[in-house]
């Protein structure tokens, strides 16, 4: 995918000091975590991370370094959380894995990263419609029985009775079926999966793609409301936005990084408030 690019490396360098700091602000859920992972969170990943950001952020000359040593930290996270770890940790992977690679050529580093975004959304639809849990809404009916942050923004667009219906059931074994006869419901299921789909297409064509740009930020928002993981959305959205040549896309990274540090310093002060 080749988009001509007159801020290559200022684009380069943003994404290599998001990481930085967006994979901290990650391990920071590792320091509530009281299990052995928690352990070696605390005493090894965090405190590598931290300096890895500081020294990267702090001496410019530096920073290709502390990208590779926190793509190694990484994949010694990932090596320790196997197989139970979050899917955005295996994307923090894959983008710190480019941005190592192709320190040297920054127009392949972000076209490769502009390849990665645009798959990441088609799969994500495709894996929707061979699963068919979006079909008839069951994905988002199951998440409204079970997880009280769906339940708030999905409640809204059902009825009281079939949403206290639900509610009681609570996606135990055995109850059911969890199906909906509201066509605006359905509408907006269906729409999630063929929308990923047509995104990760359309960023193809520099016709549609600043179209395309909008409505994929948009479709990471509203589904970051019910969601919460902000630091997937924030990484996301960052990519997604590596697709608009505007200097003003360069320029909000710090935005994104703050929100996730504060996100992980809400959930480490408040647990049960988590956005991850």
């Amino acid at each position: 995918m080749s988009c001509s690019d007159p801020y290559e490396d200022a684009r380069f360098d943003s994404l290599q000091s998001f990481m930085l700091l967006a994979v901290l602000a990650h391990s920071g859920v590792l320091l509530a975590d009281e299990g052995p992972l928690g352990d070696v969170g605390r005493t090894i990943i965090t405190p590598l991370l931290l300096v890895s950001a500081v020294v990267g952020l702090g001496w410019r000359r530096f920073k290709p370094y502390c990208v590779m040593l926190t793509f190694g930290v990484t994949s010694f996270w990932l090596v320790q959380a196997w197989p139970r770890f979050a899917n955005h940790l295996f994307l923090e992977w894959s983008v710190l894995l480019f941005l190592s690679l192709c320190r040297g050529d920054t127009r392949l580093g972000l076209a490769a990263l502009r390849w990665l975004t645009a798959i990441v959304l088609f799969y994500s639809g495709f894996q929707k419609l061979i699963l068919g849990h979006y079909f008839e809404g069951q994905f988002f009916l199951v998440q409204i029985a079970s997880s009280p942050k769906f339940r708030v923004v999905f409640e809204m667009l059902l009825p009281e009775d079939e949403v206290a219906r639900l509610v009681e059931w609570g996606a135990q074994f055995g109850t059911g079926p969890y199906e909906t006869a509201d066509t605006f419901f359905l509408i907006l299921s269906n729409s999630i999966w063929i929308g990923e789909m047509m995104l990760g297409i359309l960023l193809f064509f520099p016709k549609f793609r600043n179209l395309a740009l909008v409505i994929a930020i948009g479709l990471v928002a509203g589904i970051e409301v019910g969601a919460r993981e902000l630091v997937f959305g924030c990484l996301f959205t960052l990519l997604i936005l590596n697709f608009h040549q505007g200097r003003n896309a360069i320029a909000v990274w710090p935005i994104f990084a703050a929100i996730q540090l504060l996100s992980v310093a809400i959930r480490l002060v408040m647990p049960d408030l988590r956005f991850n």
